[in-house]
C-alpha cells in the first residue's frame, strides 16, 4: 500500500512541481517546438516521476516480474491491473478506482492537482513513466505501446501493453523509445 514520503521526496516533488511550471515545459508545447526534443523532454519526465512513484508505492523493482505483477496489483486493488500473458504485459489503469480521480479523467497527480493542463502529449510521459517502472524490474529495454487514455481516445482507463521482448506491433502504435 502506499507509503508517506519522506522529507526528501517530498523536496524532490516540490522541484519537480517547480521544473513543471517553468518556461521550458510551458514552450514544449507550443507548435513550433521540435516534435523530437518534445519527446526526449517527456521521456525525462516519466521517468522522474516514475522514480519518485516507486518508493512512494513502497514497490521494489529487485524482484523477478512474476512478482512484481503480484506486489504492484496488491498495492492498488481494483485501481490497476496487471495480466502478464507470456512476453507480454496488458495494464489496465482505471482512474476513479481509487479516492483521487474519477472515472475517465486522467490519473497523472500533476494534471489532477492542476499543476498542468491536459493534453494527450502527456501520454507520452506516462507511458516513460511505464518503460522505466518495467525495465527497472527485468533490467533490459522494453517496448510501451499505449492503447487507450482518457486523453487520447476518451476511455474511461489507461491501457498499455508492455512487450518484455521485441513486440510484433498490433496497433500501429507503438512509441519511439
Amino acid at each position: 500500500m502506499a507509503q508517506e514520503m519522506s522529507e526528501e521526496e517530498k523536496a524532490q516533488r516540490e522541484f519537480f512541481i517547480g521544473l513543471l511550471h517553468g518556461e521550458a515545459f510551458k514552450r514544449m508545447f507550443e507548435p513550433d517546438f521540435d516534435e523530437k526534443a518534445r519527446n526526449k523532454c517527456l521521456e525525462a519526465t516519466g521517468r522522474l516521476c516514475n522514480s519518485l512513484f516507486l518508493p512512494y508505492a513502497g514497490l521494489s523493482t529487485d524482484v523477478d516480474i512474476d512478482t512484481f505483477i503480484k506486489n504492484f496489483n496488491n498495492a492498488f486493488p481494483g485501481e490497476r491491473k496487471l495480466v502478464k500473458i507470456g512476453s507480454v504485459i496488458y495494464y489496465e489503469y482505471f482512474q476513479g478506482a481509487g479516492s483521487h480521480t474519477a472515472r475517465g479523467e486522467c490519473g497523472c497527480p500533476m494534471i489532477r492537482q492542476g499543476h498542468l493542463k491536459p493534453t494527450p502529449l502527456w501520454c507520452k510521459c506516462g507511458t516513460s513513466f511505464e518503460k522505466a517502472m518495467f525495465e527497472a524490474v527485468v533490467k533490459h529495454p522494453v517496448q510501451v505501446e499505449l492503447l487507450d487514455s482518457p486523453l487520447t481516445t476518451g476511455a474511461d482507463a489507461c491501457r498499455w501493453l508492455i512487450h518484455l521482448k521485441p513486440p510484433v506491433i498490433t496497433t500501429g502504435g507503438a512509441e519511439e523509445q
